[in-house]
């Protein structure tokens, strides 16, 4: 192998490794909107919360 291969080679390893950087992985993400998406569902489908909505759709459209 020669010095460009070599060096062209362990730059390709280097990025990939740095692409890990970050609080959160990809299942630590999913599972994170996952979790908001619950959160939004259960919280809109109170009956409170869906008479606030719609007294602000109808400002809105009028």
């Amino acid at each position: 192998m020669s010095k460009a291969e070599h060096i062209l080679s362990s730059n390709t390893r280097s990025i990939r490794s740095r692409r890990r950087s970050g609080f959160l992985g990809t299942r630590g993400i999913v599972a994170l909107l996952a979790l908001t998406a619950l959160l939004l569902f259960v919280f809109f489908t109170q009956p409170q919360m869906r008479e606030t909505v719609k007294a602000w759709i109808s400002l809105i459209t009028g």
